[in-house]
Parts: C-alpha cells; sequence; structure tokens
C-alpha cells in the first residue's frame, strides 16, 4: 500500500492544486477516473476504520457515528453495550457488523482528529484553503443506501476507497446554501443531471446545493468525504454580533425602559454601539479566527 497523501496537492493528483482550487471557486461538479483500485486505500480502508472502532476510539460523539438506511438512524441503544470496565458504555462490534450485515450503512461524520495522518492531511487542506475542512466515511453493505435524496451545505470531495456506487444526481442545485437555512423543496426526479458508478480509485468533486442520492452496487462500498465549509457574510454577522453579548446596555430588556424619552435614547445607543462594531470590523482577522474553529 502507497505512503497516504498528506497535503491537498497529493490528495487531488494528477490534477493540480491550481486546477483543483478553480473547481472549488467556480463549484463545477467534477469526475475523474482513478488510476487504480487501491489509490485511496491507504487513508482509510474498512479495516483500519472498524480496528479503531475496536480500539473504542469510535464514536467519540454520537453526534458523529450513525448506523443508517434511507435517513432512517438506528438508536444507539441498539448497538451500544455496558463497557467491561464498569464505565460508561462501549460498541458492541458484532451488533454493528449484523446490522450491516442487513443493509444498513455506518456513517462516521468526522473521523480526522482520530488518525495522525488524516489530521495532518486536513490540516494542510485548511491552511491551503482558508476554509473549516472535516473528513467522514460511508460503509455500506447489501442493496441501497445510508440517505434519500438530499443535498449538503458544504462542497465535496468524494473518493471511492472500495466497492462500487451509483451516484445520481438532479437539479438544479440549491443555489450558495448554508447550514440552518430553510431547506428547498426536492426537485422531481426527472432531472436527472449525473448518474454514475464511482470505482475504486474514483473522485468527485460535488459542489454544495447538488441534490444527490447514493446506491450501493456491490457487497461492500466505502467512500470518504472531504467536507468544505467556507465563510460567508452571515458568519461575520454572527462573529460580531456574539462580541456584544459584553456590552451591559445591549443586554437590558426593552419592554422594561421607563418612558419614551429613555426609550429613544436607547435606540441612539445601540444604533452607535452597532455602527462602531461594524466600522471596526476586520475582515482578514475574522477568517483567521474561521479557519481556527
Amino acid at each position: 500500500m502507497s505512503r497516504p497523501p498528506s497535503t491537498l496537492a497529493e490528495l487531488v493528483a494528477p490534477l493540480s492544486e491550481e486546477a483543483f482550487l478553480a473547481l472549488l471557486r467556480e463549484r463545477k461538479l467534477t469526475l475523474l477516473r482513478g488510476a487504480g483500485a487501491d489509490r485511496y486505500a491507504s487513508l482509510l480502508n474498512w479495516e483500519t476504520l472498524l480496528t479503531m472502532i475496536e480500539r473504542g476510539q469510535h464514536p467519540s460523539s454520537l453526534a458523529e457515528f450513525h448506523l443508517v438506511k434511507d435517513s432512517n438512524v438506528v438508536p444507539p441503544d441498539r448497538w451500544l453495550k455496558m463497557n467491561p470496565a464498569g464505565t460508561g458504555t462501549v460498541v458492541d462490534t458484532a451488533r454493528i457488523l449484523a446490522y450491516m450485515a442487513g443493509g444498513i450503512s455506518l456513517a462516521v461524520g468526522r473521523i480526522d482528529p482520530y488518525a495522525p495522518h488524516l489530521k495532518t492531511l486536513c490540516d494542510n487542506i485548511r491552511a491551503t484553503v482558508q476554509e473549516q475542512v472535516r473528513m467522514g466515511v460511508i460503509v455500506t453493505t447489501g442493496k441501497g443506501g445510508a440517505f434519500t435524496l438530499h443535498y449538503d451545505p458544504e462542497d465535496l470531495i468524494i473518493l471511492q476507497v472500495e466497492g462500487r456506487k451509483r451516484w445520481k444526481i438532479f437539479g438544479p442545485p440549491v443555489v450558495d446554501p448554508i447550514v440552518g437555512m430553510t431547506p428547498a423543496a426536492p426537485p422531481p426526479e426527472d432531472t436527472l443531471l449525473f448518474d454514475e458508478i464511482l470505482e475504486a480509485g474514483d473522485f468527485l468533486f460535488m459542489p454544495a446545493g447538488n441534490w444527490h442520492r447514493c446506491e450501493n452496487e456491490s457487497s461492500r462500498s466505502v467512500h470518504l468525504g472531504f467536507f468544505f465549509q467556507p465563510p460567508n457574510g452571515l458568519d461575520v454577522i454572527k462573529a460580531f454580533t456574539s462580541q456584544l453579548l459584553a456590552d451591559d446596555l445591549l443586554r437590558k430588556p426593552l419592554t422594561r425602559l421607563d418612558d419614551a424619552a429613555d426609550f429613544s435614547a436607547v435606540e441612539v445607543d445601540i444604533k452607535s454601539r452597532a455602527m462602531d462594531r461594524i466600522s471596526k470590523l476586520d475582515l482578514k482577522a475574522f477568517l483567521s479566527d474561521f479557519q481556527r474553529q
């Protein structure tokens, strides 16, 4: 097995780093066929992931670890057991494997902090693109997939590690989606834009907002996802307003002011303080803080 990539340039090769960054800026759907079935196996394969689970590295958080099929999640109490050491609960690997044998997918939402080579890679990507980046993995056995038709608010690099998975993408995409916005209505499924089977070694760049559904095409499919979350204007506003929490005046209940004159004075003061904060806004400092989060 070859050495795992440690930089964005190595991850996207033979595409150049500059060419990939152009795809990221343009949000251009792109499929690149791989040169070898084991191209990404050195990053994370099923055997390595299973070992991490058996060692207790996962789930580090139940928010990041799911058994799921067609967007229906298996409750954790069905695959957790009491820790033999007497402290809390641990994964019952046998139950997980039994669920997966029945066509349930395992989805780990954030795995890069738990393996040094994955952390090194994601740290390099963050530094290069100046965005928040996380890495996840989905393992599917049997027919079907983990999720029904949906879109992600992040741009995605998909790497097919093992097996085959059919990706269907429908249009039009949601324009510039962000976390927390009201979900759009899904498009009719006769608006198919993309219908391809990813083989081991294939690379797919799928921009945010693309409606998609995946269907397993083999006894076991493993694919990795790199999620790119760029900062936006609303993130700037959220950061700006969070800084105002320490201001005593801005926390004062407006419905409990004494009279109209008092109310008018407070209104002027609120506007003045908000404008003063806005005038001191430093986007470069904000971007630096955003990347570190």
